[in-house]
């Protein structure tokens, strides 16, 4: 069972809302800092007028209250920002947590590292500085629409006609036909890296087998069809912001703001050149920052879609009375429409070792994924201790079993640190042993301080399984726990793991394709391909 999402924009939304006191307070101080600047340039235009030392220093007072009030709007924006981003992060980080397997083996470690950082990192601008850029746009222009009409009377407003065109094309027009052309641009230069990855990957197959031509020249094809949609981005995105730019420059609205007012006082002048900049700055300064705009609704938009994303049911029941058994009743997970593990059936008792086996594509480690609650089967239900695992909480699933996949790899840390992710309070006695137990003795190179990143491929897996054994979950799930050992070794650990069920009372259920261990299990459950669905649990006594 999925738990029910939220529409998308909420999630955004509610990650948001703690922070919009301080981002109001941030786009008030702003407002304020800009009307500052507006009030040091008026009396800056009245000083000209007529000279005055008290003029002067309240221009100049006016200017410093202006620059701290920017320094601190700043401060604010950017630590609400912060916090924003922290908490998106966390969301994120936790709904990754949610996905079922099967949605999380989709996507790549790049995708997911995108998702939780350079996604996210998107949003700076839209949530620091846009909306404080948008309210001093709103604000400064009419409180210096009002100072120019009290100065110079109405036709000095003839001064802002160059800052309102180049604000209504670079702030409406340009816009939409960036956003066209940017997505075409982002669908060719997809194909174009597409067709690059294709050729340098299958190099030495084309060389053996004559096909580099095709690969090439769909890559040349890319290349043509990026080459013609920018020659049209530069016709009909490119040149007309360089238009606006152009008329956003002071130097536009000087001229005009000259022409009008050259037959003028010096104060007057003084108005119309000082005050017509006061639409072209803050529409300039809000301008630059479209495209980081238009990233950032890009990022949001897939933030949004993958928090919306159905995650992993969880209930609030606690953790099973031991002795904790677990058993499979009509399971059947889907591979998109096609069934991949079909109406099977399972029972694993405590103080057995239950060994797993079929032919590969069968099912096996599907089948503990479902145990573990991390792939929701389409039909069928899985308990843990009597308890279906869809009802158990998050800290009730994790205390009853320990999941050991097939490939897992280890934290960049100490192999202490990494055992200690099984059992926080171990001592570390406790972790050798573990250890010794997986087959990771003292005369094996490997202690608690050794990074784990330098171990082998066998050593990391018996990493992950001393995890195991030092967890105090009664029920255990492995997936081929020998397959990057030696057979020695590998016949040792599957004696631990005897030793697991036998001893501690616990239900250990390990996916093998090796005959001979799984021969020397309590109970081998054969899992069948989809199209026979059926699992057959072999008996070969009680627990010795």
């Amino acid at each position: 069972m999925t738990t029910p999402t939220p529409r998308p924009n909420q999630n955004l939304r509610a990650a948001l809302r703690p922070a919009l006191p301080t981002l109001g307070a941030a786009v008030g101080t702003a407002v304020l800092a800009a009307l500052a600047t507006l009030a040091a340039t008026y009396c800056t235009v009245l000083m000209i007028g007529e000279a005055s030392g008290q003029r002067a220093l309240v221009a100049c007072g006016l200017f410093v209250v202006a620059a701290l009030l920017g320094a601190l709007a700043s401060w604010l924006s950017h630590h609400a920002e912060a916090r924003f981003e922290a908490r998106l992060r966390r969301e994120v980080a936790a709904h990754m947590m949610r996905l079922p397997s099967t949605r999380l083996s989709e996507l790549t470690s790049d995708q997911l590292r995108r998702l939780v950082a350079d996604e996210i990192a998107a949003l700076h601008h839209m949530v620091a500085h846009l909306p404080g850029e948008i309210a001093t746009m709103i604000v400064v222009p009419l409180g210096a629409v009002a100072l120019l009409v009290a100065l110079a009377g109405p036709t000095a407003l003839a001064a802002l006609v160059p800052g309102v065109l180049a604000a209504v094309l670079y702030l409406t027009v340009i816009p939409k036909l960036s956003a066209k052309h940017g997505a075409e641009r982002g669908i060719v230069m997809g194909e174009i890296t597409q067709a690059v990855d294709e050729y340098a990957r299958g190099i030495h197959i084309y060389r053996s087998y004559g096909a580099g031509a095709g690969s090439l020249a769909e890559f040349e094809r890319a290349a043509g069809r990026f080459t013609t949609g920018m020659v049209a981005w530069v016709k009909r995105v490119a040149t007309p912001a360089a238009v606006a730019v152009a008329l956003l420059q002071a130097a536009a609205s000087y001229a005009i703001a000259y022409a009008v007012g050259f037959g003028h006082d010096t104060q007057t002048l003084a108005a119309m050149l000082l005050l017509s900049l006061a639409l072209v700055t803050p529409a300039l300064k809000l301008g630059h920052g479209l495209d980081y705009v238009a990233s950032g609704r890009v990022a949001a938009t897939r933030i949004a879609a993958f928090l919306a994303e159905p995650t992993l049911g969880t209930g609030t029941e606690k953790a099973p009375e031991l002795p904790t058994g677990a058993m499979l009743r009509g399971i059947t997970v889907l591979a998109g429409e096609r069934p991949l593990v079909e109406g099977l059936d399972a029972t694993f008792a405590p103080g057995r070792l239950t060994a797993v086996t079929g032919p590969s594509g069968a099912g096996k480690s599907t089948l503990l994924r479902v145990l573990a609650g991390v792939v929701t089967p389409a039909a069928g239900e899985a308990t843990l201790g009597g308890v279906p695992v869809r009802e158990l909480s998050d800290e009730a699933r994790l205390a009853t079993l320990s999941l050991v996949p097939q490939g897992l790899g280890v934290l960049p840390a100490t192999v202490r640190e990494n055992l200690l992710l099984a059992r926080p309070g171990a001592g570390d006695e406790e972790c050798r042993e573990a250890l010794f137990r997986a087959q990771l003795g003292p005369d094996s190179g490997v202690g608690l301080d050794t990074n784990a990143r330098e171990l082998s491929g066998g050593q990391r897996q018996r990493v992950a399984l001393a995890r195991a054994f030092l967890a105090d979950a009664p029920c255990l799930l492995v997936d081929e726990p020998t397959s990057a050992l030696d057979r020695a070794t590998g016949e040792a650990v599957w004696a631990e793991l005897e030793r697991l069920a036998h001893e501690q009372g616990k239900t250990v259920v390990a996916v093998t394709h090796d005959a001979a261990l799984a021969a020397r299990a309590d109970v081998e459950c054969r899992v069948q391909p989809a199209t026979h669905a059926a699992a057959r649990d072999e008996s070969k006594g009680s627990a010795r």
